[in-house]
């Protein structure tokens, strides 16, 4: 069965998006190392992905790492960002969605490997080795801070029924 985008599905990850690069773009801490900064975005595609799944964070998360990037002031980050942060909400996703918590930890696992692995490496094409090293720190930081948030937030947004965010 072929599956259709629904207005309200993708109005609602448009918002999310909106939110979560709003959100992230307030709450950032520099780290002159990289020439980046620590922020919220992966609470949005965490949530996005486990209550939307893979394609849902797909989106999310794609979209809301480049659109910080580019409005926080750093172009150079964008492409990496569309390209990890999008696969870290498909993986999430894929491994989370309506599934048990074994499987949802299993993907939120791999999605924050993913994401910490894919700056290490795009740190050390922009930089150097040590600059992509040195992001490690941050990126952990970054990923259990947006852990917590999801793990508080998802069972609040599972018990509202008008939150589909399946497209």
């Amino acid at each position: 069965m072929e599956q259709k985008f629904h207005t309200k599905q993708v109005t609602v990850l448009a918002l999310i998006v909106a939110f979560n690069v709003a959100l992230s773009y307030i709450v950032k801490i520099p780290v002159p190392a990289t020439n980046g900064f620590v922020n919220l975005v992966e609470a949005g595609i965490f949530i996005a992905a486990i209550l939307g799944g893979a394609r849902s964070g797909l989106i999310v998360g794609g979209l809301s790492g480049l659109l910080l990037d580019l409005l926080a002031g750093y172009p150079q980050w964008m492409i990496f960002s569309l390209i990890i942060h999008g696969l870290e909400g498909l993986i999430v996703g894929y491994f989370g969605y309506k599934k048990h918590i074994v499987s949802q930890t299993v993907g939120l696992i791999l999605g924050s490997v993913i994401m910490i692995v894919g700056y290490v490496l795009a740190g050390a094409l922009l930089y150097n080795w040590p600059a992509g090293f040195a992001s490690i720190i941050g990126n952990l930081a970054q990923v259990l801070m947006g852990l917590i948030v999801a793990m508080v937030l998802v069972p609040v947004f599972k018990r509202i029924p008008q939150v589909d965010l399946k497209i």
